[in-house]
């Protein structure tokens, strides 16, 4: 299959299926110019276009689909930036193993794009120059938008001397893993600390809600590739997490629907719940419950003294 890039003066030319970038730039990324890219920190905006285009090749191209068209045209905005039209080919180049600027003549080069990143050379990439942000801990460099839409967000984190990668903190939602590419410093884990150096592999699977993270403290950057895996693709744009920080004694509740933080003290033990299940009552912020009745459940029989 092909993928053709255009823009809306030539779909007279065309002579298959259109994909209409040119329109769902304004809807995705309505405070950035047609045909150009967030810069610093719109990595994730960039996947939320992308699940767009991904669901539609979904639905009209793919390895295993004997009707798929000979082509598709896709309308982009006009003029895109270096880096827009980067994503625009590194994302087709998954669908389609021909990917054109233009309508294709007899010698019209095509563009297809591996799925290769070298995170030794980031700076190299127009897109990845793009999304590449810095911040007074350091530098990221999301890779997620340049290789296609998966359950794998990953980033190459540059973390300043004397800083670190992040709070200590867990996730309910994601593994997390990191590898150590360059430099040396402290992981901390729980309760324990132990030095990491350029190779490490460090895996923080979800569950036990291990907190972690790693501090620079030897003097010298750490440059790490941090990797997040979801279960499902979509819950990078939105999926809800629960997230403890333990230095701060915060629980924080993130994603699409809530948005909230409570003391990591206030948690309490679920048997109180299961043992009164169908009894009515209420509970307050520092544990204790009032007996009320609700419909179909009759009010709590204690006053929450066995907690």
């Amino acid at each position: 299959m092909r993928a053709i890039l255009c823009d809306a003066n030539q779909l007279e030319l065309a002579s298959g299926p259109l994909v209409r970038w040119d329109l769902a730039w304004p809807l995705f990324l309505p405070d950035c110019a047609p045909g150009t890219l967030p810069e610093g920190g719109g990595a994730q905006r960039l996947t939320i276009i992308g699940r767009w285009f991904w669901e539609h090749m979904g639905i009209t191209a793919g390895r295993l689909r004997p009707d798929a068209p000979d082509a598709l045209w896709l309308v982009c905005p006009t003029p895109l930036t270096d880096a827009a039209r980067e994503l625009v080919t590194r994302l087709a180049s998954f669908w389609c193993d021909e990917v054109y600027w233009e309508p294709p003549t007899s010698t019209t080069p095509n563009r297809w794009t591996a799925p290769v990143l070298n995170v030794n050379h980031l700076t190299g990439s127009p897109l990845t120059v793009a999304l590449s942000e810095s911040y007074p801990q350091g530098q990221e460099h999301p890779l997620l938008a340049a290789t296609g839409v998966g359950r794998l967000n990953a980033k190459v984190q540059v973390v300043a001397a004397d800083s670190t990668s992040a709070r200590l903190h867990s996730h309910t939602a994601q593994d997390e893993y990191y590898l150590i590419l360059h430099g040396s410093g402290t992981l901390r884990m729980g309760q324990r600390s132990q030095p990491v150096t350029s190779g490490c592999f460090i895996a923080k699977p979800t569950g036990p809600d291990l907190p972690s993270h790693i501090v620079a403290d030897q003097g010298e950057p750490v440059t790490i590739l941090d990797m997040e895996v979801y279960q499902d693709s979509r819950q990078f744009l939105g999926g809800k997490d629960l997230m403890n920080y333990a230095d701060q004694r915060e629980l924080v509740m993130t994603g699409l629907g809530w948005e909230g933080m409570v003391p990591l003290d206030t948690l309490q033990a679920t048997h109180d719940v299961f043992s009164h299940y169908f009894e009515g009552y209420e509970r307050h912020r520092d544990g204790t419950v009032t007996a009320r009745p609700f419909p179909g459940q009759p009010a709590r029989r204690d006053d929450g003294s066995d907690q």
